[in-house]
């Protein structure tokens, strides 16, 4: 990798500490742009705006959500490379997770998107998946909080759970939103 030491443009002084730097700041910002976005697009409810269709209200909900597997793919990393990380982002990733994606987001699908499939009998084969992803989503996340409010030292065995936790989240996770997507986009036409 090149470092560009002797170059101004790019003055590198441990290129190790400065990347690490630049992704946890890269995380934190693309986590807050992702919520202030979020807060001003329901904040100008009052305002005359373009309608946004379910769809797009849920692609955009579902951005938050690939963010933070984005930093939990970061945090497992380091966790298996025995690297130092800022333990609150993973912790505030987590919160958000539990306020915003299930408290919210989950419990608008369980509320409103589900029984409307049900009732149509439609896709009631991956509703059902998909609550019961609810339910384990909202066990790992308490664990992933438990854990990471533990601070677990590199190695032992609290790192070695949150390591597991963090990478089943995420593998539930990615297919969950993408068939959300995927199974609602021409399903909204009751």
């Amino acid at each position: 990798m090149k470092t560009y030491e002797n170059d101004s443009i790019y003055p590198v002084k441990n290129p190790k500490n400065n990347r690490r730097e630049f992704i946890n700041k890269s995380i934190i910002l693309g986590t807050l742009t992702g919520i202030a976005g979020l807060s001003v697009i329901t904040g100008c409810k009052n305002e005359k705006e373009e309608g946004v269709s379910p769809s797009e209200d849920l692609m955009r909900e579902h951005g938050v959500l690939n963010r933070i597997l984005l930093i939990y793919d970061t945090c497992r990393l380091h966790l298996i490379k025995n690297e130092e990380f800022d333990w609150s982002t993973l912790n505030r990733s987590a919160q958000i997770i539990r306020t915003f994606v299930e408290d919210y987001h989950e419990k608008l699908e369980e509320n409103f998107i589900f029984p409307r499939f049900e009732k149509a009998n439609q896709l009631t084969d991956l509703v059902q998946v998909l609550r019961k992803q609810h339910t384990v989503g909202r066990i790992l996340t308490d664990r992933i909080m438990q854990l990471g409010k533990m601070q677990a030292p590199a190695g032992s065995d609290e790192s070695q759970k949150l390591i597991t936790l963090l990478s089943d989240f995420n593998m539930m996770y990615r297919p969950h939103e993408a068939r959300e997507e995927t199974g609602t986009k021409k399903s909204y036409n009751f």
